[in-house]
């Protein structure tokens, strides 16, 4: 496997593609129609490989296809309203099926189930055509022109589909048992297609009102269960509130009886309360951590402030003051984001709680709102109800009410006339023959046409008729399409799959990780040699430790190490628990924290020149021939020996705990840590660029910050130049193809954080390999990268607050 086929698996397992996926896959709702086509349709081929998807089935239409069908329409609805236009109208027929049939083989290419795919998406694509085009013509006209349009249209198909299958074994029965039973209705209400599909209700022995009826009296009192499925989702639930409850209703086919929602009322608030407890230890937990945390800010306080005391009373140099003033700003500036972190946490299980005490005094009428319904809900209970049956006396009187709706229809009266038999005292309606015909227009009128709406739910495609897609839609189609996971019409792709498969346990290694980063301060030994002072070269140094420092504890980073010319900083996710000696087991996390320190860091060493290059004359005396003017200088006018004096080089390395890192007591009872990554870390911190600081990780460190951002893009020369907004579905497609497969990193763009592949500056350290380029690797069950012969081995990438060019 390449790695960047590796990189191709983790992106489609971060947060920020699997929210793309919901939206643009629809898999909540995708879920819940593929539940019910299954249960209405049982055994069937297609069905079960669209549900493999796990969301729907993804089409991009080239021009010529949206071209060639929105002509259909407007062509066949002319000639409906004007029979002289035959000729005109069966010349382009002739020219549209032939190239609609090329694009149909094309497409198709031996796929029996893309064969299904087409006709399914271009019969979406002429609906809404038709709707756009009919939709403020009267109701006759309309329903006129949905009859003969469903005639053509299924004429048209079946004899494509046919030609095709000639071939190719294809299992056709959903189509034919939907769209050809039915009318073409174009997209409108439920009452509209209601009054749409009157004439078949009539043909069928029912006039559309009392059918209508009938149907609203058996949804009063009938219900369809999917209870334990609903059951088992609030089980697998980690965290409850009412956003995860509404999107479990949503997802399933869900019309609970009483008695089954008084069940779920039941296991919610069991778990809510559960919950609850389990909510109060962590913020009771959190809250003798705000309370430790101002206690000692007030003793480092007071130490600091008896330290300045004792400076002044015995006053030696200016930068011994300034090194304590800074290293009491460095301590408040850290121990405030800590606090303001705990402070956060606390809020969120305030906030937890008061969504969980809420859930405990939930009553049923608050979960029927959850309860989801489309306008096609009814027709579907329909289904599942085998024993439509209305009561004699309440049959009775929904007809007697109804009839006045009919009443100026001739033909519905004379329908109705059929079924009226003699009663005692009264006349009456055959309501044995009237369900009869109810059940028959199920069938074969309602059953065929939410069948055709189901698949339409199941499949979509781009460009949309009814408008613009947004740029994130666009990226994520581009990605799909790049991966062979969207039907290309009118379009060629040369897919990129990976040829092998990873464990979800190896994705999973990358998701929570401990972080080591290693920072080497650059010319220390030239200053040294210049100051010729060890007493101020130590206080320069603590001086600029503590720019660094700042950086490093603003992020939650806890300094393990001072190693004269540098440090060792460690981050997890328990930094608050290891610092306050709790524990010194690591727990892992997004190493976010990590990068973001470092790249402050580097900021912080380049403002400690503009701060104190004043200060350059007393400190630096220079002995050479020629003499420097520091008066006035700036960082960009120093000669190259002194601006590389405080730069710094970061490397961070990050792994799992205790295998590639520990943390222990030393021999000298201090804390320090091992392992592979302290080794790694260092080693990139030696990576060095002309005239900058660099910030150096490895690809586990990447990995896990895709894994953990809400947003990220790539980063490539196209992306830099050119707004994707500006462009169109086409254009952006192509866009995001290329910035996918010429990308040489990543940007976090809510960070502003540009993660760039490393170039060809880095030789191998011993057995750790650095692989740069074209490599085959394997991923271990851990989620480790092994090299050809099985060796460890790392990517390396560079971090920075712009694009490396």
């Amino acid at each position: 496997m390449k790695r960047a086929e590796f990189e191709d698996i983790i992106i489609l397992n971060t947060p920020y593609y699997r929210n793309l996926e919901k939206t643009y896959r629809d898999t909540i709702n995708f879920t819940r129609y593929i539940d019910i086509l299954k249960r209405v349709v049982q055994g069937d081929g297609f069905i079960e490989a669209l549900e493999k998807k796990g969301g729907k089935e993804l089409v991009y239409l080239g021009r010529k296809i949206f071209s060639l069908q929105e002509e259909f329409v407007t062509n066949y609805i002319q000639f409906l309203s004007d029979d002289s236009l035959v000729n005109k109208w069966e010349k382009f027929f002739e020219r549209y099926s032939t190239q609609l049939f090329e694009i149909y083989e094309n497409f198709v290419a031996g796929e029996s189930n893309k064969i299904l795919i087409f006709e399914i998406v271009n019969r979406k694509l002429l609906r809404d055509f038709l709707t756009k085009q009919t939709v403020n013509k009267p109701l006759e006209q309309r329903m006129n022109i949905s009859e003969r349009f469903g005639v053509v249209v299924n004429q048209l198909f079946s004899y494509i589909r046919n030609s095709l299958t000639k071939n190719i074994p294809v299992a056709d029965a959903l189509i034919v048992s939907s769209y050809e039973k039915i009318p073409f209705l174009p997209r409108c209400s439920h009452s509209e297609t209601m009054k749409l599909l009157s004439r078949c209700f009539l043909e069928k022995g029912l006039p559309e009102p009392v059918f209508t009826a009938m149907i609203k009296n058996i949804m009063i009192s009938y219900y369809v269960a999917t209870k334990e499925k609903v059951i088992n989702a609030i089980n697998s639930l980690t965290y409850l509130n009412r956003d995860k409850i509404m999107e479990i209703f949503k997802s399933h086919f869900f019309f609970p009886d009483d008695d089954s929602l008084n069940e779920i009322l039941e296991l919610l608030k069991k778990k809510a309360f559960t919950m609850l407890e389990s909510n109060k230890e962590k913020r009771n937990t959190v809250d003798k951590k705000i309370r430790e945390m101002k206690q000692k800010i007030k003793e480092t306080t007071n130490a600091i402030k008896e330290e300045l005391m004792n400076l002044t009373e015995n006053f030696s140099t200016e930068e011994s003051v300034d090194n304590i003033l800074k290293k009491l700003r460095r301590n408040l500036i850290g121990y405030g984001y800590d606090l303001r972190f705990l402070k956060n946490e606390y809020e969120e299980y305030v906030k937890k709680d008061s969504g969980l005490k809420s859930i405990l005094n939930f009553k049923t009428s608050d979960l029927q709102k959850f309860i989801f319904k489309n306008e096609w809900d009814p027709y579907l209970i329909l289904f599942f109800n085998t024993t439509r049956k209305i009561p004699e006396e309440r049959l009775q009187l929904l007809i007697k009410n109804v009839m006045g709706e009919i009443k100026g229809n001739k033909t519905a009266l004379e329908v109705m006339s059929r079924y009226k038999i003699s009663g005692f005292l009264k006349e009456k309606y055959n309501g044995d023959a009237i369900m009869e015909k109810f059940n028959l227009i199920i069938d074969q009128v309602i059953l065929p046409l939410v069948k055709s709406f189901l698949l339409e739910e199941l499949i979509e495609y781009y460009p949309k008729l009814s408008g613009g897609l947004p740029s994130e839609g666009i990226r994520y189609l581009s990605e799909e399409a790049l991966a062979g996971r969207v039907n290309l019409v009118e379009k060629e792709m040369n897919v990129m799959t990976p040829k092998k498969t990873v464990s979800p346990l190896a994705i999973s290694h990358f998701k929570n990780l401990i972080s080591v980063l290693i920072y080497d301060i650059r010319g220390s030994t030239f200053m040294g040699t210049k100051l010729r002072d060890a007493k101020r070269e130590n206080e320069i140094r603590n001086y600029f430790q503590e720019s660094m420092l700042a950086a490093v504890e603003k992020y939650g980073g806890i300094p393990i190490k001072d190693t004269g010319d540098g440090g060792i900083v460690l981050f997890a996710a328990n930094n608050h628990d290891i610092k306050n000696k709790k524990t010194t087991e690591l727990e892992g996390g997004s190493v976010l924290s990590a990068v973001r320190s470092g790249l402050e860091m580097v900021q912080c060493a380049k403002n400690f020149v503009q701060e104190n290059i004043n200060k350059y004359q007393d400190w630096f005396r220079e002995t050479e021939e020629r003499k420097i003017n520091f008066e006035g200088a700036t960082y960009a006018t120093l000669p190259p020996s002194y601006q590389s004096i405080f730069q710094i080089g970061v490397g961070i390395a990050s792994g799992a705990y205790p295998k590639e890192v520990y943390l222990d007591k030393n021999a000298f009872g201090e804390l320090d840590l091992t392992g592979m990554l302290v080794r790694e870390a260092n080693f990139y911190s030696k990576v060095k660029a002309k005239s900058k600081s660099t910030v150096i990780c490895d690809d586990a460190t990447v990995y896990n910050l895709l894994l953990n951002v809400n947003k990220f893009s790539f980063l490539s020369e196209t992306g830099l130049r050119i707004d994707p907004l500006l462009l169109d579905i086409e254009q952006g497609l192509e866009y995001w193809i290329n910035q996918k497969v010429a990308r040489r990193g990543f940007i976090l763009d809510l960070y502003k954080i540009f993660v760039t592949q490393l170039g060809q500056e880095v030789s191998r350290p011993g057995s750790l390999k650095i692989m740069l380029g074209i490599f085959d690797i394997e991923i271990d069950e851990t989620g480790e990268i092994k090299d050809g012969k099985g060796g460890r081995g790392k990517f390396l990438f560079e971090v920075s607050s712009e694009a490396v060019k």
